[in-house]
């Protein structure tokens, strides 16, 4: 457990503020490039995945809060309280009242975004402007803290959260079917979001008994599984736009479609159990190596980059078996455990990277905690594996 506290003590030392992969953007210096021309903008931000701190001091990127960072770090938190860590619930109200600060505030809800201009194939966005990925990862981490604590506000943002991508993302109709938006004004087929946001309708339609949250949340699951490929994969985008197979938004599509399976369960759509299944086995054989690390893409070579490597944890621990929750720990010992351990950032970490690197290493380690300790101190027989994360 001592890495995960570490982990707190690094965020915190940081004032919860740290620099990002893709952040390039964010310097004064470059910020009229997305205007000009969104091709320089996105090989801007490919050099600033590529580089470090210099290069950012240099072209006065600020650190900056992030919303996805907080709400991980405040999952991990409640996990680990859950489990008898008794210094993680110190965390919760502050990180709480950060993430509920940070909010984008609308008549439509509450909504949450990245904090720094971003360029992809899909268009360009600007700062804090609401995405359904954040704002579905914010309201999770604010239905946990609902359930442990009680607490009102948390829930009540969740609500205002969850209108926002009913009413503020709103949807559209492709083929028959009802497309849940990325963001406002577009129309981008994106599968792993339609996933996570079915799990989480399902979670609130469940808490507030709202049946028109659990229908949206049927029709996003159905949509997921009509994108599913013969072979059990999904792209990134139905669209054609984006036809890869990567590990990390694999991961988010199955572990939405497990947790809204186990929400709804006699009420969960037809043909669920057989699309886990089939996508489940190719995660494993496609996106897995045979000595047990993670894939970037589908048969590609490694990566522990920290998102990938924290959701290809979180997936053989939500989707799989016992045999899968052991080398889910195999693999955090080797990517995030014997770096923190020693006191170093996980490798290919160029930065602390709150978002991108600290936030899913620490909710990993909460999530592998919670599968071999789920409710209770651990058994001295167990003391040893605590003691390794």
């Amino acid at each position: 457990m001592r890495t995960a506290q570490r982990a707190f003590d690094i965020g915190a030392g940081l004032g919860w503020r740290s620099h990002d992969p893709f952040d390039l953007l964010l310097s004064p210096y470059v910020g009229w490039v997305p205007r000009a021309s969104s091709y320089a903008a996105r090989i801007l931000v490919q050099i600033g995945k590529r580089s470090g701190g210099g290069l950012r001091r240099l072209l006065r990127v600020p650190e900056h809060e992030e919303p996805k960072a907080l709400a991980e770090f405040l999952r991990a938190a409640l996990i680990l309280a859950g489990t008898g860590e008794n210094w993680a619930a110190d965390y919760v109200v502050e990180l709480s009242h950060r993430l509920r600060g940070l909010a984008v505030i609308s008549n439509e809800g509450y909504g949450w975004g990245i904090e720094f201009p971003h360029v992809s194939r899909f268009g360009r966005a600007d700062p804090r402007r609401p995405t359904i990925y954040v704002t579905t990862v914010t309201c999770h981490a604010l239905l946990d803290e609902y359930e442990r604590s009680g607490a009102p506000a948390a829930l009540e943002t969740a609500r205002e959260g969850c209108r926002f991508i009913v009413d503020g993302f709103g949807s559209f109709e492709h083929a028959g079917q009802q497309w849940l938006r990325y963001s406002q004004g577009q129309e981008s087929r994106i599968i792993n979001v339609q996933s996570s946001a079915a799990s989480l309708l399902s979670r609130i339609g469940g808490i507030l008994s709202d049946e028109s949250l659990l229908g949206t949340a049927d029709r996003a699951a159905e949509v997921v599984l009509a994108s599913q490929r013969r072979n059990g994969s999904w792209p990134y985008s139905d669209d054609g736009r984006a036809p890869f197979v990567d590990g990390f938004h694999t991961g988010f599509t199955l572990q939405g479609l497990a947790e809204y399976a186990s929400l709804r369960g006699g009420e969960a759509i037809s043909g669920m159990d057989a699309a886990l299944r089939a996508g489940f086995t190719f995660f494993k054989e496609h996106l897995i190596t045979p000595g047990g690390m993670p894939r970037a893409m589908a048969d590609g070579s490694v990566s522990l980059d920290g998102q990938n490597l924290g959701q290809c944890i979180q997936t053989l621990l939500v989707c799989g078996t016992a045999t899968d929750a052991e080398a889910a720990l195999r693999m955090w010992d080797v990517g995030f455990g014997v770096d923190l351990r020693a006191g170093r950032l996980p490798r290919n970490a160029k930065l602390p990277a709150l978002r991108w690197t600290l936030g899913p290493a620490v909710q990993a380690t909460a999530y592998l905690l919670r599968a071999f300790f789920p409710a209770s101190p651990p058994s001295a027989e167990r003391s040893s594996l605590r003691r390794r994360a």
